[in-house]
Parts: structure tokens; sequence; C-alpha cells
């Protein structure tokens, strides 16, 4: 055979591929599946914000328990 071609596929290169074809599917099918929660776990349907708005910074308020209750307003 002449160096620069590949050498021809046999029925061991195609039933290995076939394998890593559905060993790849598999861990797939278990990542997908480990995303959501198990079936028999209630999971809130509220969501929680990803960004939350800073506090103001400017503020008459001196002491820490008036900024609390300011905030609280």
């Amino acid at each position: 055979m002449r160096p620069d071609r590949q050498k021809p596929r046999t029925a061991e290169d195609t039933e290995r591929q076939r394998a890593l074809r559905a060993s790849r599917r598999h861990l797939e099918d278990l990542r997908r599946a480990h995303k959501r929660p198990p079936a028999d776990v209630r999971v809130k349907s509220t969501s929680v914000p990803k960004y939350l708005e800073p506090a103001a910074l400017s503020s008459y308020r001196s002491s820490p328990s008036e900024l609390c209750s300011e905030l609280g307003e």
C-alpha cells in the first residue's frame, strides 16, 4: 500500500466507532438528566433575581441602625 493512502476500514474499526458513539450518547443523556432535579423533589416555582441593585451610597444618615431603617422604608 502506498504511504499517502489511509488504511481501509475494518469491521473492528466500525464496531469500535459504534461503541464510542453509544458511550458518548449515554454520557450526554446522563448529563442532561442530572441538570434537572429528581422527579420526587419539589422545586419552588419562584425565581431569584441574578443581580441585585447595590444600596445607595449617598445618605444623610450616619449610624448603621439609621441606615438599616432607611433601607427598610
